[in-house]
């Protein structure tokens, strides 16, 4: 599973000049004032985030989704932004699978009038991926396809971001190659070196084709 952070943001494109041009300047002019709120909102709970997520995890570990689900405070895209990076970041550690679990949490909690379903819908599939993930490393297959579905759910209601289904596709891959099904585990890893490579990513591109030249060598040693 890939530790990129990138994919499923609520980032808001800078403004083309050529949307204040034409007949309908003033409704470009209150779209993009609305867009600039956006933007200043996402900065302003991007800012916050560090501490309103230090504060939470600093709470024993039982405490922390009630009081994530009870807090308004905690309900922000910024906050569950960081709370899956720092899951991503904490690799193979037990911390991870917890912390994707409080990133869904927080999803649950975000205003759809402020936040789009579809962009949710990425962010969710990308920590469902994370939390199967998480255990898939601790052995329980079992709980990792009940993730992997979970995802696959999220993502089809989500934006079609190419990086955020290749993401996808490299966690299935690794539950598969740990069912030892290799034929399918190489066959998706193909899919997701296709979505990297329309999207340029380089150096997610070599390491999916670098993880299926092994799953080749595995098969003919």
């Amino acid at each position: 599973m890939t530790d990129d952070n990138r994919g499923g943001a609520l980032d808001i494109a800078e403004p083309a000049s050529a949307l204040l041009t034409g007949e309908d300047g003033g409704g470009a002019r209150a779209l993009l004032a609305g867009l600039s709120r956006v933007r200043s909102e996402l900065d302003r709970e991007r800012a916050a985030a560090p501490r309103l997520v230090g504060e939470l995890l600093a709470l024993p570990l039982e405490l922390r989704e009630r009081r994530l689900r009870r807090d308004p405070r905690f309900h922000t895209w910024g906050v569950c932004e960081l709370l899956l990076a720092k899951s991503l970041e904490a690799g193979a550690e037990p911390a991870a699978g917890s912390l994707a679990a409080l990133t869904l949490a927080g999803t649950e909690r975000l205003d759809p009038a402020r936040h789009p379903l579809p962009v949710v819908g990425d962010l969710r599939a990308r920590a469902w991926a994370a939390l199967g993930e998480a255990r898939r490393r601790q052995g329980d297959l079992g709980g990792a396809e009940e993730a992997l579905r979970a995802a696959a759910a999220c993502l089809a209601h989500g934006t079609g971001d190419l990086l955020v289904e290749a993401r996808l596709l490299e966690f299935e891959a690794a539950v598969r190659r740990a069912q030892a099904r290799s034929g399918e585990a190489a066959a998706l890893l193909k899919q997701a070196a296709a979505r990297y490579r329309q999207i340029g990513e380089t150096q997610l591109l070599e390491r999916v084709l670098a993880e299926r030249e092994a799953i080749r060598r595995e098969a003919v040693s």
